[in-house]
């Protein structure tokens, strides 16, 4: 998790700089997620797919013509569905991802993401058999079977979308993976390696800070009145 620090830190300055007119956008962002995780566990389990949501802030910085820097502070909800076993797992994250974005600048614009994300724990819940939705930790009391989750996550995110222009600003949808490097089961008799593995629905919609009316480095010289193309 410390060497996700660098990457935000840096992101987060560039984003903050004005230098060469780079242009700024900020937004929100909203989707479903579905949620599962690679587990090891003696005996061997099935489990299954958990649908939820996310929802947060986007910040978004211009770099080159074709190069953006983006990163994001949502509130996620991951963990697995039950399946073929007794075991079920809510586990909800305060997520802050931080993406490199590869961009075509048309009308309609193509994009490609790839980069990391440290994910705070902000809730978990676990059902078995016996019992359903009990906090993780008195379900561990209760059951050693089930985990107890160490409280904050890692991993790599890649996905793509497009970007079109919508009044002021743009709206983006896209399809994003997050493959998850941290073990996030701290205990468990049964499982004893639990790493999470989300796909993102998502659509955002960016406003650009100032407007459109200055084209910024990324942007042919344009006469009055025109409207940038999407940058």
């Amino acid at each position: 998790m410390k060497r996700l620090g660098l990457p935000l830190a840096a992101a987060i300055f560039l984003a903050a700089q004005p230098v060469h007119a780079q242009a700024l956008s900020f937004g929100v962002r909203g989707g479903l997620n579905y949620a599962t995780a690679g587990i090891k566990s003696d005996p061997s389990i099935d489990i299954g797919n958990r649908t939820g949501f996310h929802a947060g802030v986007v910040g978004y910085v211009d770099i080159a013509k074709n190069f953006a820097l983006q990163t994001e502070m949502m509130y996620s909800q991951k963990g697995f569905a039950k399946g073929g076993s007794n075991v079920a797992l809510k586990v909800n994250y305060f997520e802050i991802p931080v993406y490199a974005v590869v961009k075509l600048p048309t009308k309609i614009s193509p994009h490609l993401y790839a980069g990391f994300v440290l994910g705070l724990e902000t809730g978990c819940k676990a059902s078995t058999a016996n019992f359903t939705d009990v906090d993780c930790d008195s379900a561990f009391a209760q059951n050693n079977q089930t985990p107890r989750t160490k409280g904050a996550d890692s991993g790599v995110m890649i996905g793509g979308g497009v970007t079109f222009q919508f009044g002021p600003g743009d709206i983006l949808v896209d399809a994003i993976y997050n493959y998850g490097l941290t073990n996030i089961a701290e205990s468990g008799s049964d499982i004893s390696e639990l790493k999470s593995r989300t796909f993102y629905l998502s659509a955002a919609y960016l406003l650009p800070v100032g407007g459109r009316s200055s084209p910024g480095p990324s942007s042919p010289s344009m006469p009055p009145g025109a409207r940038e193309p999407y940058r």
